[in-house]
């Protein structure tokens, strides 16, 4: 495995995004479970014993409270979003999947569950576990996802290979770009579309410990920046989400602030994966 080739963003083809949009807007909400028993994403990371419930549970929040408080704010602002999936969640939150579908996200495989990472694992153990996570959404949604996001970006040497293999089109495992490209492969290539660790919920609000205000200004920020860029040179702009986290009743209206300050900008197209993919896809 080598690392994407450099092409500085100034020496590039004017990327051109559908209705003049000067920036896509892709919302990407990291629906996930969490194998009891094992550490995870931590508000309190010292708390650490076995069985380690607190954090736990405030994991746990997310599929029993917060998605729900999520649904109903992305369909009143009419917000398309792409859901990275762990396969799991079709065995464990059935309702889940269900509601998913009810309100029309798209989905994007996000690995088994968010306890296993793919970093160490042999070959035929990877093959069997892209398969097994992409059989579980297929089952319980009738589609096979066209994108993926390794849990935790914890890939093996051959990760993208062997996404390639299993049909999957489009990963959001690069961080290193603001806008998509493609990925060479020994017998194809996959699409690179941005993702985000800094206008990330986990970087903002948990390692940074940002209040809902400043959450909300980052978001902003980050947006106002690249729509003015994207006046001479397109861009794409990932929001990384967890329902655990903006899911919280105290972050949920600072969120609606920021998605309503980029829904009210002219030129901007609110998107998703497989749209951005189709898109990219046919251009010349």
């Amino acid at each position: 495995m080598l690392p994407p080739s450099f092409q500085a963003i100034t020496e590039r083809p004017v990327l051109k995004l559908p209705n003049n949009a000067r920036v896509a807007v892709w919302v990407v909400m990291n629906v996930e479970h969490f194998t009891f028993g094992k550490l995870g994403t931590a508000i309190q990371p010292h708390l650490n014993s076995y069985p380690e419930i607190a954090n736990y549970g405030w994991r746990d929040y997310g599929n029993r409270v917060g998605i729900w408080r999520l649904f109903d704010l992305f369909a009143e602002l009419k917000i398309p979003v792409t859901a990275a999936v762990n396969g799991e969640i079709c065995t464990f939150y059935p309702e889940i999947i269900q509601a998913i579908q009810k309100y029309g996200w798209e989905i994007m495989a996000h690995g088994i569950n968010n306890s296993t990472g793919h970093s160490g694992m042999d070959k035929e153990t990877e093959i069997n576990i892209i398969n097994q996570t992409l059989d579980l959404l297929k089952q319980a949604t009738g589609q096979i996802p066209k994108g993926w996001l390794t849990p935790g970006f914890s890939i093996t040497e051959s990760t993208f290979e062997l996404l390639h293999a299993a049909g999957i089109l489009y990963t959001a495992d690069w961080v290193n770009d603001d806008q998509p490209y493609w990925y060479p492969l020994p017998n194809g290539r996959l699409l690179a579309i941005p993702y985000t660790i800094e206008a990330n919920d986990i970087t903002l609000c948990l390692s940074n410990r940002f209040s809902g205000i400043e959450f909300a200004q980052a978001i902003t920020d980050q947006f106002d920046q690249l729509w003015q860029e994207g006046e001479t040179q397109s861009r794409v702009m990932a929001i990384g989400l967890h329902p655990f986290i903006v899911g919280q009743p105290l972050r949920l209206k600072y969120l609606k602030q920021c998605l309503l300050h980029i829904k009210n900008h002219p030129n901007t197209w609110l998107t998703t994966g497989e749209s951005i993919y189709h898109w990219i896809n046919q251009q010349k």
